[in-house]
Order: structure tokens, then C-alpha cells, then sequence
């Protein structure tokens, strides 16, 4: 082969490959049930006000500040046991999932993983590295609910609606 058909098989390749990459990229944007329970649970693992976005009308119909209350009720549970709120952040790690379909604008989405505490990264960091602190197992069957073009999560997550 020359060298000629050598350079505009390489530059073939590496066109291909961009473009491809630019493919998987747009695909792995595209929501779905899944990526919002996992979003959902590490907001709500790591104490993030921002799961508000994440859950479906019904649930801020029935009591508005219902993300709010949550993140007060850690907070006291915290200071009762004496440690300040940060304490109660939790990272997950090693999530697999199961997403089942009831229809077209319905899923039952069930998360398995493990959490471990995080009060920061350089905590967690030095956990990791040393086999420090405490995994927890976390098992739970979220309602994933499509609305406004958008899947929320609905019903009972984890301990969000509990007094």
C-alpha cells in the first residue's frame, strides 16, 4: 500500500470514529425511566434540593414542601444524634437497575446498590482507598411516571414522604 491510501484510510477511520462518538454522546443524553431514579436517588442520598425537580406534581400537590420537610427532618435527626446535617450525605456506588414498563407513560424502575457516607469528597476518597466506613445496601422499587414530555418520580420514594 502507499503511502497516499494509507493516510485516507486512517483519516476515514478517525472520521468514522468521531462521528460515532458524537452519536453514543446525543443517545446517552436521551431521558429515560432509569436515568431519572438514578438521578433521583443521589439527590436524595446526598441531601440535594434539586430532586424537587425530579418528582411529579401529585406528590407537591399534596404537600408542597414535601422535599423541604425531608431535608428539615435529616437535619434534626442529625443534630439529635449530635453531628451536624452533612453527616446524613451518603454517596451511591455500584447501581444496577431493572426497569420495568406498566405502559407507555408508567415504569416500575428497581434500584439496587450500596451507599456509603460522605460528608465530603475527601472523606469518601480516603474511605475508598482504606476500606473505611460502613457500605449499606440499598434496595428499592421506584414509580417513574412520564409527564410533561419529562419522567418524574412518583409514589413513596425511600423515606421522602415519611413523618
Amino acid at each position: 500500500m502507499s503511502s497516499g491510501s494509507k493516510i485516507v484510510v486512517l483519516a476515514t477511520v478517525v472520521i468514522v470514529a468521531f462521528i460515532l462518538q458524537i452519536v453514543l454522546i446525543v443517545a446517552d443524553r436521551h431521558e429515560t425511566p432509569g436515568t431519572v431514579a438514578v438521578a433521583f436517588s443521589k439527590a436524595y442520598f446526598n441531601l440535594d434540593g434539586d430532586m424537587a425537580d425530579l418528582i411529579c406534581s401529585e406528590m407537591t400537590a399534596e404537600d408542597a414542601d414535601v422535599v423541604d420537610d425531608y431535608l428539615k427532618r435529616v437535619a434534626a435527626e442529625a443534630r439529635a444524634e449530635g453531628f451536624d446535617p452533612s453527616w446524613k450525605k451518603m454517596v451511591l456506588a455500584h447501581i444496577e437497575l431493572e426497569t420495568e414498563m406498566v405502559d407507555e407513560n408508567m415504569a416500575e424502575v428497581q434500584i439496587s446498590c450500596e451507599r456509603r457516607r460522605s460528608i465530603n469528597p475527601v472523606f469518601a476518597a480516603v474511605a475508598k482507598i482504606f476500606f473505611l466506613g460502613d457500605t449499606y445496601k440499598v434496595e428499592e422499587i421506584l414509580t417513574v411516571v412520564k409527564e410533561d414530555d419529562g419522567w418524574k418520580v412518583c409514589g413513596q420514594p425511600f423515606s421522602l414522604t415519611e413523618s
